[in-house]
């Protein structure tokens, strides 16, 4: 008898705990992990990611959050199919390579929202080369310090920057001319970035140009090197402008306008406040459109952590109030961390331009 409370008594404490959290364990059960990819430096991003996950909970409590920074732009979606993650926040050119290459696996729930440059979406609408003179201080009258404009647009472009030595000589002419960059060293970021690399790619392809590594480049021939410009992997778009604006690359290639984001409103850049975030480079080129960034799911995810996190996020981007312990509401958070102002529900038919632009790449043999 004595024997069998024992029994009885240890399996309770078992159910306990099992139904429970494991003794004290988290119970994964209720956990939603989350990844940031690394657009920004990833310590920065990291502890600012922390601070969302008691904010998340609070929307939703029924669930707990994890949220980590991809050492890579890859390493995110790789984590997705391997279900070592739920959610990613995949670029857009990143969720069309995966629903080409792993169709099925991966699906999206949200696109970002974010405010548009004036210089793009009020004072020069559709005009490139005026966008470029009047962020490069050419247009009298124009002052341009990344103003935003209060219109919600869910694409941005992709802009090459470049030191104002490096400028003078593409200008030479009288004409922006990306030609004459060859054999300059030029930032990028990881091959998975539609900004930072692959709408980069389409616009050399499309002026009959390059971008390629300092090895292809050493062996390549005179005449091949005058279509070529080296293109230097950053560790991310914080560390491309501060490169650029020290000489150390001729310029980069990322979001429009990097400058604005990692120099002039980034408290802790030497360039915080200073129109020398722009002046000390020019923009060169602006791409098309790039559909916002995505928040998307592992497809095999409960739908009702998909729902819990699409809840989560479109609630979060609109709280105004601090969050405990720090200066940064939830919506001041998510602006610093990708400047997303909003998010809408997305379908997957939302990114067949994205999918077409890609396999561009791929059947140019821009990728490798």
């Amino acid at each position: 008898m004595k024997k069998s409370l024992c029994l009885c008594a240890t399996l309770a404490a078992l159910m306990i705990c099992g139904g429970a959290t494991s003794c004290g364990k988290e119970d994964t059960k209720s956990t939603i992990k989350i990844q940031f990819v690394p657009s920004n430096d990833p310590d920065t991003l990291g502890a600012l990611a922390k601070r969302l996950e008691p904010v998340l909970h609070e929307i939703t409590p029924e669930y707990n959050y994890e949220i980590s920074v991809g050492t890579s732009y890859g390493a995110t979606t790789e984590a997705l199919l391997s279900n070592q993650l739920d959610i990613g926040f995949l670029t857009a050119s990143g969720y069309a390579q995966v629903t080409l290459q792993n169709k099925g696996k991966v699906e999206v729930l949200l696109t970002s929202v974010r405010k548009g440059y004036k210089v793009q979406v009020e004072d020069y609408v559709g005009d490139v080369k005026k966008q470029m003179q009047a962020m490069n201080g050419e247009i009298e009258g124009y002052k341009y310090l990344g103003e935003q404009s209060d219109k919600d647009v869910n694409w941005y472009t992709s802009q090459l920057s470049v030191g104002n030595a490096y400028y003078k000589d593409a200008n030479k002419d009288g004409k922006i001319d990306v030609l004459d960059l060859a054999g300059l060293k030029i930032g990028r970021m990881d091959v998975s970035s539609g900004a930072g690399y692959l709408r980069p790619l389409k616009y050399l392809n499309d002026m009959g140009m390059s971008m390629v590594d300092q090895t292809t480049y050493d062996k390549a021939s005179a005449e091949e090197k005058k279509k070529m410009i080296i293109g230097v992997e950053q560790q991310n778009y914080g560390a491309a402008f501060n490169n650029t604006q020290d000489g150390v690359i001729a310029g980069f290639w990322g979001f429009t306008d990097v400058r604005y984001a990692q120099g002039y409103i980034k408290k802790d850049n030497a360039y915080y406040g200073k129109e020398e975030a722009f002046t000390k480079t020019k923009v060169i080129a602006i791409t098309d459109g790039i559909y916002n960034d995505t928040i998307s799911a592992r497809s095999s995810l409960e739908a009702s952590k998909k729902e819990a996190v699409m809840k989560a996020f479109k609630t979060a981007v609109t709280m105004t109030e601090k969050i405990e312990g720090t200066d940064m509401s939830p919506k001041d958070v998510l602006y610093k961390v990708y400047s997303h102002t909003g998010y809408t529900e997305a379908k997957d038919s939302d990114f067949e331009g994205e999918r077409e632009f890609y396999q561009y790449c791929v059947d140019h043999d821009l990728i490798k």
